[in-house]
């Protein structure tokens, strides 16, 4: 009985793949050498490159004031955050670093 349902399930897949099987793709394999190959575009990494402007940079001095103002990097990316209040120093408090001998 179990070898007429392996012959019974055979002969259908045969059928149903034997259309799928012979479908020509119509392209050739890509390792053919007369295999047809699309023109290679360029594209620049510099298309739509603008040059950084005659701009004078800011007083970098001013600028890191302006980020202890406002709680380090971390308060900047804050909208809207409070700078934290003069001489808090936040939980790092009872650090203390040793000079390097």
């Amino acid at each position: 009985m179990q070898a007429k349902f392996a012959v019974l399930y055979c002969a259908i897949a045969a059928v149903w793949l034997s259309p799928a099987a012979a479908q020509q793709t119509g392209r050739k394999h890509p390792a053919d050498p007369s295999a047809a190959v699309p023109a290679p575009a360029y594209a620049s990494a510099f298309t739509g490159y603008q040059p950084l402007g005659s701009e004078k940079p800011a007083p970098w001095r001013e600028l890191n004031d302006e980020v202890g103002r406002a709680g380090g990097h971390i308060g900047i990316l804050r909208s809207g955050a409070a700078a934290p209040a003069a001489g808090n120093t936040g939980s790092h408090a009872g650090h203390q670093v040793e000079p390097a001998k």
